[in-house]
């Protein structure tokens, strides 16, 4: 028995040189395929969870708690998520805090709260959805309805609609506005600043001076 355990067959001895080889093909075969895989997980913005994508995005301390969280739709493996919708909410220990807003207070990139309209309005897309719903009436040959009625919303509608899908603005403190224009959660993003257009997607970002909160909410519209 220990003659045969320590010798091999001519057609062992051939498998065993080849068996390396084609082993090595195959090592290196599956080490591009999941360099691939990395690749596209990384461009589709599915290497990184939602809460850390924020985290990263506002250099949030890492020890800051999620304390609440709603994401919709869920991240899928997929390649799209439409109609994007994240709130989260993150709680600060009082030190992390201080340092923060000092941080947020001596940039340019934060203004006070409470957000005024015209960035509200900006978010909203109301210019967008206004015409869009008069053009879909005049599109199906109908008569648009009257301003106020289903199928028609007045823009006071629209902006009490969109403020109510927000989170509360806390009574005093900082926001900030960026937006992206396409796959907000893997591409890079733009500050805010002059709300001159309608936004097709955005994260906003509340700072809650008497909770010690960072509030962040992302939509899409695509």
């Amino acid at each position: 028995m220990g003659a045969v355990l320590g010798s091999s067959s001519p057609v062992e001895a051939s498998r065993e040189s080849t068996y390396p080889a084609s082993m090595g093909v195959w090592r290196s075969g599956r080490g591009l395929w999941c360099a691939l895989l990395m690749w596209l997980a990384s461009a589709c913005g599915l290497g990184h969870s939602d809460e850390s994508v924020l985290r990263q995005e506002f250099s949030i301390p890492s020890n800051a708690r999620l304390i609440r969280s709603h994401v919709s739709p869920e991240p899928s493996g997929g390649f799209g998520r439409e109609g994007l919708r994240i709130e989260m909410v993150f709680q600060l220990e009082a030190g992390d805090w201080s340092e923060y807003v000092a941080r947020a207070r001596a940039s340019d990139r934060w203004k006070p709260l409470p957000i005024p309209e015209v960035f509200l309005r900006r978010m909203a897309r109301i210019e967008t959805l206004r015409e869009y719903y008069l053009r879909a009436g005049e599109s199906t040959g109908q008569a648009v309805p009257a301003e106020g009625a289903p199928g028609n919303p007045t823009e006071a509608q629209l902006l009490e609609s969109f403020q109510e899908s927000l989170p509360p603005q806390p009574g005093a403190g900082l926001f900030q506005i960026r937006y992206s224009g396409t796959g907000i959660m893997s591409q890079p993003k733009s500050l805010f600043e002059s709300p001159d257009r309608d936004l097709s997607d955005f994260m906003l970002a509340m700072l809650d001076e008497r909770q010690q909160q960072i509030l962040i909410k992302v939509s899409t519209s695509y």
